[in-house]
């Protein structure tokens, strides 16, 4: 176990995971200008952009190792960086809950939201892509929404656009928690891409 965690560099991705939510919620309400696919620019916040950097710092430290050398230890590894990005996912909720309840902006709710959905779809992509060219397309996945991710005239976000929803949005929240159950279940069940 000790192993796992020294590859993986857990207490930085723990570290990363929490920075990453204190700065959402310090300068998540920052817009940037994107324009749209159809009619406009979009609203794209900050909060959606940044929550991606735990999945892939997730990715990252769960790609450093070699696929040969994990596919014969004892242990399903996998299931522990499953476990791992969970746990991620979880600090995130819990400390934008928190930092909700003790008064801070409402975009405390997206940035928890956000890092849950991008995990959950690093959960997913790792196993089918492998690390290295996951983290590149979920880097893609913000921009591909900031531009093609709004209704035609600016009536707001497509329903599939997650972190482009308010952060009171109670569909969005259950659709990044659902995005996040499913790959959590995807993962466990498939070992990375090449290890079998």
């Amino acid at each position: 176990m000790n192993w796992w965690a020294a590859s993986r560099n857990v207490p930085t991705l723990a570290a990363v995971t929490a920075v990453t939510v204190g700065a959402g919620m310090a300068f998540g309400q920052s817009r940037i200008p994107v324009p749209a696919m159809v009619g406009g620019a979009g609203r794209f916040l900050l909060a959606a952009l940044i929550t991606v950097v735990p999945a892939v710092a997730w990715l990252a430290s769960t790609g450093r190792a070699r696929d040969a050398t994990e596919a014969v230890a004892v242990r399903a590894v996998h299931r522990f960086d499953t476990a791992l990005a969970a746990a991620c996912a979880t600090l995130a909720l819990n400390m934008a809950v928190l930092g909700h309840v003790a008064g801070a902006d409402p975009v405390a709710l997206a940035i928890g939201r956000n890092t849950a959905f991008y995990l959950g779809l690093a959960l997913v992509l790792n196993p089918l892509a492998g690390a290295r060219i996951a983290a590149p397309l979920l880097t893609a996945v913000p921009l591909v929404l900031a531009v093609g991710g709004w209704r035609s005239g600016g009536r707001g976000p497509q329903p599939w656009a997650v972190v482009l929803h308010p952060a009171t949005s109670m569909p969005a929240l259950l659709a990044g928690v659902a995005v996040l159950v499913a790959g959590a279940a995807f993962s466990s069940l498939k070992p990375p891409r090449g290890t079998f």
